[in-house]
């Protein structure tokens, strides 16, 4: 009896716990993602899959949140969009702001592409203003997604949103595919919100099956870490190998290299999940989980503040330690400055658990 309770016991503490209602793994693995991103931008480090992981994220937390309050029986719509528009609005309006100041206003022209959340969509007709703000079309897919996803999730059975999840992930990469020959390059397909929802839908689905049962990841954990280092060694070889794969704009290229990002973000996802061992050790250091609360901002102002760096011709390694230190002082100042207030409130801490961010 002993040895049962000691079992149950070592389960219990091996489960990721939520720390004020969040799993703190993920916001390590979402430092992790927005380190690549940084990375991409700053050395042009092949680590474009960062993104990806972010979408990936984003299903998973959101699609939790809409389960949560529809299964409570509260506000559903207006708590779902009150809380968005408080967390993505107000850093993602200081940005236009500092690009403004630091660049000039060549996004004005443009305006309704980032008032409407829509700079995916500005970017695949062509550019939108200053390059610095490229980085908010990953915010629009979201966005664009968050659009008619509540509604599926509020109309819908658990089960046939697994279902609909599912479908999405098999749809998108057959969608890429019959699309590329419609553009002259693959931005559109990586850009626009209908090519990209399998990572969303991924994620939703991961909340989904946790949802009806906290440990029914656990059996996948050993096919997750295969999925990861295939993953992994596919995008390596085809970066050594074929470097302008991804370029290509082939129907085979659209619609495989995304879908193997999809397998890697997602298998990392629930290798975090499990939270064990040294993933846990690592996922919850503290300054990881920090990076976390604050890599919103970090994700919105990172390539700004490389660009303005760039003219000084400095090495480039050192541009990159002064673009992240600039980098994170911003986003630290904004955390407390404001973001922490309008998210939850001044009393609680911001370094264990974050906010639910987006990038």
């Amino acid at each position: 009896m002993n040895d049962v309770h000691a079992s149950i016991a070592r389960r219990a503490a091996d489960t990721p716990v939520p720390h004020h209602g969040r799993i703190v793994q993920l916001d390590g693995l979402r430092a992790i993602a927005v380190g690549a991103v940084f990375l991409q931008h700053a050395l042009k480090a092949p680590l474009w899959m960062g993104v990806d992981l972010f979408f990936v994220l984003s299903g998973l937390l959101i699609t939790g949140i809409l389960l949560e309050r529809k299964a409570r029986g509260q506000s559903y719509f207006s708590h779902f969009y009150a809380r968005r528009v408080r967390r993505i609005l107000p850093p993602y309006v200081l940005l236009l702001v500092v690009s403004t100041l630091l660049f000039g206003a060549s996004w004005l022209p443009h305006w309704p592409w980032f008032a409407f959340f829509s700079t995916n969509i500005g970017l695949s007709l062509g550019s939108i203003g200053h390059d610095s703000l490229n980085v908010l079309w990953s915010l629009a897919v979201e966005e664009q997604f968050y659009i008619f996803w509540p509604f599926v999730v509020l109309w819908c059975s658990e089960r046939a949103l697994l279902w609909i999840a599912a479908a999405l992930i098999v749809a998108a990469p057959v969608l890429r595919a019959i699309a590329t020959p419609w553009f002259d390059s693959f931005w559109p397909i990586y850009y626009l919100t209908p090519f990209r929802m399998d990572l969303l839908a991924a994620g939703a689905l991961l909340a989904i099956v946790l949802r009806r049962d906290r440990r029914a990841l656990e059996p996948f954990y050993p096919l997750a870490i295969a999925g990861a280092l295939v993953a992994l060694a596919i995008l390596g070889w085809l970066h050594l190998s074929f470097p302008r794969f991804r370029a290509a704009n082939t129907p085979l290229s659209n619609a495989a290299l995304y879908s193997i990002s999809l397998l890697l973000c997602t298998s990392i996802v629930v290798i975090a999940l499990r939270g064990r061992g040294l993933v846990q050790r690592v996922l919850t250091n503290p300054a990881l989980v920090y990076v976390g609360t604050v890599s919103y901002t970090v994700y919105l102002i990172h390539l700004s503040v490389l660009y303005a760096l760039w003219p000084l011709h400095l090495n480039r390694y050192l541009t990159a330690v002064l673009a992240l230190a600039i980098t994170l002082a911003y986003a630290t100042a904004s955390w407390y400055g404001f973001e922490r207030r309008l998210t939850r409130g001044p009393a609680r801490s911001a370094l264990p658990a974050a906010a639910r961010t987006t990038a």
